[in-house]
């Protein structure tokens, strides 16, 4: 007769835990997303003040370095998932979420300190690697309530739910991915490689790889629910 009183205690201990955990990755999140914002600042003392568009030409010694950041920017949030909770289901939702608040307080924190953006209409270079990705920061917040969506999913997954998105969410997850990064790509040639000044974002190619993105989690989502480890 005790064994549901513990379960129901159990259940309340791992709840209070989950709430803590999601609340110490949201400050570290939007920590990093001011030491981000910093590093941008200078960055563009260095270069020079003004517009991003045209876009300047770095030294290539920065161009690498700034590579490098961002791809240690991924593993940061990528440990600091493994670490807060276990099994494969949550620890993407951790990373989701962690994603999601660094990129949007990323943002918040540029327009205090700099007074950019002006609004979710401006344009952003987002990333360098493979090569630039151009695009309104407006895009960028879809994707992040997308992932924080799904954060809240997969968080409340059971603690042995593993990472199983089978062939089907692999498929469309890598197509999702290929067709957002391939559309800020092109928003960059589109300008003459960075020389000239964007204005009309290509939509479609844009939403359909949200749709695939958001048919890949809910797949994803789906089978970590009926696996268990």
């Amino acid at each position: 007769m005790e064994e549901p009183a513990n379960d129901e205690a159990n259940s309340c201990r791992d709840d209070g835990e989950m709430r803590r955990n999601v609340v110490f990755l949201c400050v570290f999140a939007a920590a990093m997303a001011f030491v981000e914002a910093a590093v941008v600042i200078y960055l563009r003392t260095l270069i020079g003040a003004g517009p991003l568009f045209p876009m300047k030409d770095l030294p290539p010694a920065i161009v690498t370095v700034e590579i490098a950041r961002e791809a240690a920017t991924l593993v940061m949030l990528l440990c600091a998932a493994s670490l807060a909770v276990r099994g494969g289901a949550r620890r993407l939702g951790a990373f989701l979420l962690l994603f999601s608040v660094w990129d949007a307080f990323y943002y918040l924190w540029l327009h205090v300190a700099a007074g950019w953006p002006s609004g979710v209409t401006d344009w952003d270079i987002l990333f360098l690697f493979p090569l630039p990705w151009v695009g309104p920061v407006w895009s960028v917040l879809l994707l992040c309530a997308g992932m924080l969506a799904f954060s809240v999913l997969f968080l409340r997954a059971p603690e042995n739910a593993p990472f199983a998105p089978g062939w089907s969410g692999w498929a469309s997850g890598v197509a999702g991915c290929g067709a957002i990064i391939a559309t800020y790509i092109l928003e960059w040639k589109k300008i003459g490689y960075g020389k000239g000044v964007p204005s009309g974002f290509s939509l479609p190619p844009f939403l359909l790889g949200v749709l695939l993105l958001i048919a890949s989690g809910w797949i994803t989502y789906r089978n970590a629910r009926s696996i268990r480890r």
